[in-house]
């Protein structure tokens, strides 16, 4: 008599395997916190470039971190060589004689006179490139030498802009410039765009994914152009102020505001 056997246990077989494999998918999707929690990791994972690392703000996270910075940053030695602790923000911090209104001036995110001063879950010193940019922007538009970065850091985090373990809030660019007096425009990633608002007078922050200036997320201002392409303002290396071509940045550009002083 012909075997029968495979024929009635095969798709027993094949219905065991089904039940296994939905009680893994069950099991991970309940460690995960459902669907949502499964949604949140892979926003996490497509946004990673945006998020600066969090460290903690405990002496030790910080001090691995500023080993990071001057790894990646030799140009910031300095500032991670003097690193003692902690410090609180001097409000009264006027930078007024060193700028000129009309002019954007150049500051870097780890200047000793805000640098060690907590930003989010890290100082300003490596996590604050977004309000060092913004200052230097609404310094050179306003003339106010009061919005220094430790200023638009400190706004920043009251307002809800900077979010630990995110960073920086792209609507810090947008609504909170707004809020500091600014007219924010966001722009379409077109070369004479860009060039049309730089030859009007309008600085430009620019949101830069991995490249030639960061592994993750970085904010940069372009102040004007000419025929090579576009002069760039970096708050973390100075090596980068200099011009640059459309076609070298262009890629890595996320997004970027257009700037003007706010008449109303």
């Amino acid at each position: 008599m012909r075997d029968t056997r495979t024929r009635w246990r095969s798709p027993f077989n094949w219905l065991l395997i089904l039940l296994l494999l939905v009680a893994v998918a069950y099991i991970v999707v309940s460690s995960l916190g459902g669907m949502d929690g499964i949604k949140d990791v892979l926003k996490e994972l497509f946004d990673d470039y945006e998020r600066p690392k969090a460290v903690g703000t405990d002496d030790n996270g910080i001090r691995k971190a500023l080993d990071e910075l001057e790894d990646k940053n030799p140009e910031a030695s300095a500032f991670v060589d003097a690193y003692l602790g902690i410090e609180d923000y001097d409000f009264g911090l006027d930078l007024s004689s060193e700028i000129k209104a009309g002019t954007i001036p150049y500051f870097t995110q780890w200047d000793s006179r805000w640098g060690y001063c907590l930003y989010g879950e890290g100082l300003i010193g490596y996590t604050g490139c977004g309000p060092t940019a913004l200052s230097m922007v609404a310094m050179g538009l306003t003339g106010d030498g009061a919005m220094t970065p430790g200023y638009i850091a400190a706004f920043a985090t009251r307002e809800g802009y900077c979010v630990p373990g995110s960073g920086t809030a792209w609507l810090l660019f947008s609504e909170g410039a707004e809020k500091l007096g600014l007219t924010a425009r966001e722009l379409p990633l077109w070369e004479s765009v860009i060039r049309d608002e730089l030859s009007a007078g309008h600085p430009i922050i620019c949101i830069m994914g991995p490249g030639h200036f960061t592994e993750t997320g970085h904010y940069i201002v372009l102040t004007s152009c000419d025929d090579r392409g576009f002069m760039v303002l970096d708050p973390n290396r100075p090596s980068n102020n200099k011009i640059w071509t459309y076609d070298e940045i262009f890629g890595e550009i996320r997004n970027l505001w257009a700037y003007s002083i706010n008449d109303g």
